[in-house]
């Protein structure tokens, strides 16, 4: 079994999970782009059972997502603000954690592209993934 560690900026935070995601996305909604500062965020989500440590201190704020219209919870660094997991209402056995956080990231690989109807039209992706509008 594969241990996976995904850090903050500082490293003063980690999440740690056992197995492979369930899911592996990259979403181009706006709050995403927001909540990364880039063209979309690379979302990961394990089975709540296969987070095995999480440490550090973390903030937490909560949003309602009107376009997927569900309640989410952000774990964010106290120190340097990296958003390193969060906790969605539709999805209550996953955590997501942000794939670019992983100290390997090339253990997971994306399929699936979320929210595609808001990609930036400078943004290529692979055409075997499966797209969401």
């Amino acid at each position: 079994m594969k241990i996976h560690t995904a850090n903050c900026c500082c490293g003063a935070c980690n999440i740690t999970v056992q197995e492979q995601p369930e899911m592996i996305s990259v979403c181009h909604c706006n709050n995403c782009k927001k909540r990364t500062g880039s063209a979309f965020g690379i979302s990961t989500y394990f089975e709540k059972e296969n987070v095995t440590q999480i440490s550090g201190q973390f903030h937490c704020y909560r949003l309602h997502h009107k376009t997927q219209n569900h309640d989410q919870q952000r774990y964010f660094c106290k120190n340097c603000g990296t958003t390193l997991y969060w906790k969605i209402s539709t999805l209550p056995n996953l955590i997501g954690i942000a794939g670019g956080c992983f100290e390997d990231p090339d253990f997971y690989k994306p399929k699936h592209s979320v929210s595609h109807s808001q990609k930036l039209p400078w943004v290529s992706l692979p055409e075997s993934w499966d797209c969401h509008h």
